[in-house]
């Protein structure tokens, strides 16, 4: 008869509990793949997009022009120095219509950034 019981509870349960669905949001997808990549190579760039807002022989011309953008942006911004220039490059971007967000806001200010394709690392986490 427990047996019956149990069977009986059982079968009667099973729709219910195959009606539950989870869902896991799209956008963490990217995050959990950025993640495990860059513990997994840290030192490993991928296909994307940043801005160039400085081009100069100056490196302190190149350092203020990027304390300047952080202190106004609050966005990623390094200096690189590429022969025989130095460079400030602003954002780090995996597609170009999000690079397009920050250009559109920096491009009365800095009326010489362009968008470049490169290597990036990967970008942070928020």
């Amino acid at each position: 008869m427990k047996y019956f019981i149990a069977i009986s509870f059982f079968m009667f349960s099973l729709p219910i509990f195959s009606q539950i669905e989870v869902k896991k949001p799209e956008s963490l997808d990217g995050h959990i793949w950025s993640r495990t990549a860059k513990k997994k190579h840290p030192d490993a760039k991928i296909d994307g997009y940043h801005i160039l807002i400085f081009n100069g022989d100056s490196r302190a011309k190149a350092e203020a022009m990027k304390m300047n953008f952080m202190l106004e942006f609050a966005d990623f911004a390094e200096v690189v120095w590429d022969e025989p220039n130095f460079k400030v490059y602003v954002g780090l971007f995996k597609t170009r219509f999000e690079c397009m967000r920050l250009f559109n806001q920096i491009k009365n200010k800095y009326s010489t950034a362009i968008v470049v394709k490169d290597k990036i690392n990967y970008p942070p986490i928020n």
